[in-house]
């Protein structure tokens, strides 16, 4: 069992989190504009904090996580709140594979800082978007390792990422 699986009841516990998931909506919505007929993949989904705010707003979300469960607590909101236009998927980014021309929206808040190769995952996300499709990823610039603990970090792979080297896997 991961950290995540272990920590998933108590994930949304820390008011940060909630914040961090708002601010990232916010910051998204401002940028872009959603309808009733986009189609969303989470990536790194976890207790659906971020991909929450969108599921009125879009026709239909994608969520992806590597834990089990924070995937059974998503399910467990969604099932209280009635929400049926979201699918979750069991998904290892280091070796699934995304379906290709699905999606006009890719979102994912700070996620990419736990794949071992996240500038190949990257290519399978563009490859995944629709004609004009939009990615929008939030994660850690670089940083010391204080933003997570020690007993975190078996599963993180970078400690943020330099902007503009991040930004030359998006071309």
């Amino acid at each position: 069992m991961n950290r995540f699986d272990k920590n998933a009841k108590k994930w949304d516990a820390k008011e940060r989190r909630l914040k961090m998931a708002k601010n990232t909506f916010d910051a998204i919505t401002n940028k872009i504009t959603v309808s009733k007929n986009t189609n969303v993949l989470d990536v790194g989904a976890g207790t659906g904090l971020l991909l929450l705010h969108f599921v009125e707003n879009v026709k239909h979300i994608t969520a992806i996580d590597y834990s089990i469960g924070m995937l059974d607590m998503l399910q467990e909101k969604l099932l209280q709140a009635e929400i049926k236009n979201v699918d979750l998927i069991h998904f290892d980014a280091n070796k699934d594979k995304l379906e290709k021309n699905k999606f006009d929206l890719v979102i994912s808040n700070m996620t990419f800082h736990h794949f071992k190769k996240p500038n190949e995952f990257i290519k399978q996300v563009y490859e995944s978007l629709k004609q004009g499709g939009i990615v929008c990823i939030a994660d850690l610039e670089t940083e010391d390792g204080t933003f997570h603990t020690p007993e975190a970090s078996e599963d993180v792979f970078h400690l943020g990422f330099n902007k503009h080297e991040f930004n030359t896997w998006l071309i």
